[in-house]
């Protein structure tokens, strides 16, 4: 197991200083995000909270207040939100864009995980979307694929609309 966290740790030194394997790196740490998202919500809204996989969610509340089931992005510059399910029978009318949409009603909230300057994680953040806020328009039963419109990400890219949320989640109000 040392020799994989030796060269892991050698192509994520490597991959910090080229933007091109930025992509990847959020591919790499995405659990790493997972739990640093999950260690987040529960110091801020005082609930317990898991990581779950093999759910359209990664996290979910562990306690009898009202359901709070998150998906979790590692992302940096661009708030891309499309899936990695396969284009299949059951996804075609998910797909206008290549890329196969979530339905609205598979999570109650996306969570960002923002890495902090040069990939630190103490300094990382995360930013909370509720998914009725992004109910795409032109197909209701899905969400957008893209989170980097103006009015998405400038409402929702500040520790203010996040602490705001989070106090709603502390109370176990859904949005």
């Amino acid at each position: 197991m040392d020799t994989w966290v030796k060269y892991i740790h050698e192509w994520l030194n490597i991959a910090v200083k080229d933007p091109l394997q930025h992509r990847d790196i959020g591919k790499v740490l995405a659990y790493a995000a997972e739990k640093r998202a999950q260690e987040l919500m529960q110091e801020k809204t005082g609930r317990p909270f898991r990581v779950v996989v093999g759910q359209p969610y990664d996290l979910i509340n562990d306690d009898n207040l009202s359901l709070c089931r998150a998906q979790i992005k590692f992302r940096m510059k661009d708030w891309h939100f499309e899936t990695t399910r396969r284009n299949s029978e059951k996804n075609k009318n998910a797909n206008s864009t290549g890329h196969v949409a979530y339905k609205k009603d598979e999570f109650d909230y996306v969570v960002i995980f923002k890495p902090g300057d040069n990939f630190d994680f103490d300094t990382s953040t995360i930013r909370i979307i509720p998914t009725k806020e992004i109910i795409n328009p032109k197909n209701t039963e899905y969400l957008v694929t893209n989170l980097n419109v103006k009015k998405i990400r400038g409402t929702y890219d500040s520790d203010e609309k996040t602490n705001e949320i989070m106090k709603k989640i502390s109370l176990g109000l859904t949005d």
